[in-house]
């Protein structure tokens, strides 16, 4: 596998920034959600409508923002191949995804059609133009791509495959919330399906675009920004493909299931399982390998990871526990199992890249951009220190352990939500003050 970047392929800083930016604001918005409900005193459970909007502040304000841009950057570093006009698929796709995600939350809390229906233009104008941009991008540069970039492309386009599914379930879900379709006055096996939707839509959301994409990036990222030894062949050749085929097992097996989740089928079960083990299986491999990274002494990006599959090992054993034994599932384990897998995992991994990508990307740009080697230009170390970084990773942390905790114990979850806003704080300040140290190294570039 190819272990340089081609850097000088980057797309233009504001490409990827501008999605780097919304995370901190929606881990905000995800805390004060939390913190009002915990304040209301309304059940902490799936299906309560802040919850949900909790969670789309996660998985689509910054999960996918956070990935959006690092996509669009990575893309043609590591593997040669641009997105299709990447000036304008970033500027249009931010807008739709950012007030996309905020009509979708608010629809949930006020239960207004109104806002779904918005949430469905949007969400769907956001991700149809990015996904037609990088198949576009993949196609027409296809025969340039770097050599053994071959598994990183095999992982996002499995990744991109799982993204349409989660969004095209998705945007039904919305759709019907909304009033733009239904399924037919006296349906009621196709009710009884609809049932079991939205957890098709998680399945494909977790463990399909977020686990595949993490896992893709990681082959790269881990190596070289951790001082890593590389991922072995035999697992960047088979996981993304086999974890992919287990959702399409799973997906298959479940659409003739009604509604009850109690009454998996063998095949079911055995697909669940077998998905766990994969997951499991790369959460142990990573772990050892930034335990025997190069790097004598682990930085705040390190912990991050570590927090990342410490969270997804503990998530892949529970989900082993809820395939071998399907009475255990309950609203304690599906929160426990959601918290592991986004803030933990998801939310831990993004956090992990973005001490790497950002500092990086103001460094370079910076140079890009002097004409020639200029001394007072930072160094990468310089635009977040990691003294800060690592603020901001002891509120992270403490954060999801709250978090956990308030699956079992509720009444903690004001000190969580209160945490979540401080890690939110704490990585808006480290972000916006490296950007202003940036901006203030480009006028002196300017004006000499």
């Amino acid at each position: 596998m190819q272990r340089a970047l081609a850097f000088d392929r980057s797309p233009p800083l504001a490409v990827a920034f501008r999605f780097f930016l919304n995370v901190p604001l929606f881990l905000m918005l995800a805390a004060l959600t939390l913190g009002w409900q915990a304040w209301a005193g309304s059940p902490y459970i799936r299906w309560n409508p802040t919850v949900l909007a909790t969670a789309h502040f996660l998985t689509l304000g910054v999960l996918a923002s956070a990935m959006l841009g690092a996509m669009m950057q990575i893309l043609p570093v590591a593997t040669h191949i641009h997105v299709l006009r990447p000036r304008i698929t970033s500027t249009v796709v931010h807008a739709c995804l950012t007030l996309g995600t905020l009509s979708l939350a608010i629809g949930f809390i006020t239960v207004k059609a109104v806002f779904h229906t918005a949430a469905v233009i949007l969400l769907g104008a956001a991700f149809v133009l990015f996904l037609a941009a990088v198949a576009g991008g993949l196609w027409r540069d296809r025969k340039q791509r770097s050599p053994g970039s071959g598994e990183i492309l095999v992982a996002v386009r499995l990744a991109l495959a799982a993204l349409g599914a989660t969004i095209a379930l998705g945007l039904f879900m919305a759709g019907l919330r909304g009033g733009l379709w239904s399924v037919g006055a006296g349906a009621a096996q196709a009710g009884a399906w609809l049932h079991g939707l939205p957890d098709l839509h998680i399945l494909w959301g977790l463990a399909g675009w977020v686990g595949l994409l993490v896992i893709g990036i990681s082959y790269q990222v881990i190596p070289i920004f951790q001082a890593t030894e590389i991922y072995p062949k035999r697992i960047t050749d088979v996981l993304a493909p086999l974890v992919f085929l287990l959702l399409v097992v799973l997906t298959l097996s479940g659409a003739w299931q009604l509604s009850n989740s109690h009454a998996a089928t063998l095949p079911q079960r055995l697909a669940n399982a077998g998905l766990a083990l994969c997951y499991l299986g790369y959460g142990l491999f990573t772990a050892w390998l930034l335990w025997t990274r190069k790097r004598p002494s682990p930085e705040p990006t390190t912990w991050f990871w570590h927090a990342a599959m410490a969270s997804l090992v503990l998530a892949a054993l529970l989900g082993i526990s809820r395939s071998a034994w399907p009475t255990l599932s309950g609203n304690t384990q599906e929160m426990l199992l959601g918290t592991l897998l986004i803030p933990g995992f998801a939310v831990s991994a993004v956090n992990g890249m973005l001490y790497k990508i950002v500092p990086f990307l103001l460094w370079h740009n910076a140079q890009r951009r002097a004409p020639i080697a200029l001394p007072f230009i930072p160094k990468v170390r310089q635009f977040i220190s990691e003294r800060d970084a690592m603020r901001q990773f002891i509120a992270h942390l403490c954060a999801v352990v709250l978090l956990t905790t308030a699956c079992f114990m509720p009444a903690v979850l004001l000190p969580a939500a209160i945490a979540l806003a401080a890690s939110a704080g704490l990585l808006a300040w480290n972000i916006l003050r490296a950007l202003a140290l940036y901006t203030r190294t480009c006028h002196r570039i300017d004006n000499p």
